[in-house]
């Protein structure tokens, strides 16, 4: 499982493709969204709320880059961001799902109603982070498959995922940790399929702390634990974009090195084990998050 480094160069095949990206107007999905256009890309961005832009923004709509609003928890919502995607462009090359919230709940909390009956639990982080991934797997197979005719001999649509170090690690996040691994776990569940029937790759990334905005990254760094950037994990969603022969991988990175761990020798479990993390306390971690850790 050696690490690896990506170059601009790799990138190129995603030149003139249509790109669509969840929670784009932010974050790892912003940073994706700017890569993709630098590679001369075509890009839409679905998001609750646009994204911020200013007069010399790349992000201004132009022929290139389009936003359309979108719930992805409602599939009603998630189904016309691809309707009007497909109208825009004449089909969608590549998706990356990675439209996503923090943790919200703890499941092992009890809740009471009114007459003092058991409420559910909250499942916010569950419906964004898992079921609209799902939903969103079946719409991007469904519109590329049938505008598959469209794509060169030998060109596959792609599928990313977004997973997190929380994929394949303990966090006391519970909600969050949970969605996480389901994220791999659609991959593990439907490569064999989607490789079989050869038109659509999946694969997912994997990253470390990254400065996304939904983490104080500062008080992160505080504790000794190193954080990357949105741009450095956004280079191995393009790469999976890019790179016809990945399929069924999960890219772990960190501070710019990237490794592949899903089809590691020894497997998921053992290549995981095999990384160095960035903090021998990821907790400590998740406690700073939520203000329940004293800040050194």
């Amino acid at each position: 499982m050696a690490e690896f480094t990506i170059s601009d160069d790799v990138l190129a095949n995603i030149k003139d493709q249509v790109i669509l990206i969840t929670g784009g107007s932010s974050g790892i999905g912003r940073a994706t969204a700017q890569v993709c256009l630098d590679q001369g890309a075509k890009v839409v961005i679905g998001d609750l709320n646009p994204p911020p832009s200013d007069s010399n923004s790349d992000f201004q709509e132009t022929d290139r880059i389009k936003f359309i609003q979108v719930d992805v928890t409602s599939w009603e919502s998630l189904r016309n961001l691809f309707d009007q995607t497909n109208q825009l462009f004449g089909g969608i090359d590549h998706v990356f799902a990675n439209a996503g919230v923090g943790p919200t709940t703890d499941f092992l909390d009890v809740t009471l109603n009114e007459a003092g009956h058991l409420e559910p639990p909250n499942l916010r982080t569950i419906n964004v982070n898992l079921i609209s991934v799902l939903y969103t797997i079946n719409l991007a197979s469904a519109y590329m498959k049938q505008l598959a005719s469209r794509r060169p001999v030998n060109k596959t649509g792609s599928i990313v995922l977004a997973g997190s170090a929380s994929s394949y690690q303990t966090f006391t996040a519970g909600d969050y940790t949970i969605a996480k691994h389901g994220v791999v776990g659609m991959v593990r569940g439907l490569m064999v399929k989607m490789e079989n029937e050869g038109e659509i790759r999946l694969n997912a990334i994997a990253p470390s702390w990254t400065d996304t905005g939904m983490i104080p990254a500062q008080a992160i760094r505080d504790l000794g634990v190193p954080v990357q950037s949105a741009a450095t994990v956004a280079k191995s969603v393009a790469l999976l974009f890019a790179d016809e022969n990945r399929h069924g991988e999960v890219i772990y990175s960190a501070g710019g090195l990237y490794k592949e761990i899903n089809k590691a020798e020894g497997g998921l479990v053992s290549a995981a084990e095999a990384l160095n993390f960035p903090s021998d306390h990821p907790d400590d971690v998740v406690r700073v998050i939520f203000g329940q850790l004293p800040k050194p």
